[in-house]
């Protein structure tokens, strides 16, 4: 951490991350605080990259 992510393949990939760790953390609350920045990030990445469709999400995670 510490580091600045301003590319949108980036984003895209640390939101994945994100998700994979919150997936794997046995604690609820944490899986939630990380699903959340995962979805942050994401729409981020998404309105940088000029995509306003609310599925694209779901279509880049079952690629990645």
């Amino acid at each position: 951490m510490g580091q600045t992510i301003d590319s949108v393949p980036q984003m895209i990939a640390y939101s994945g991350d994100l998700r994979r760790q919150a997936k794997a953390t046995a604690e609820p609350e944490l899986a939630q605080k990380l699903h959340d920045s995962a979805n942050h990030l994401e729409k981020a990445a998404l309105v940088k990259a000029g995509i306003d469709n609310p599925r694209i999400g779901k279509l880049l995670d079952m690629i990645v």
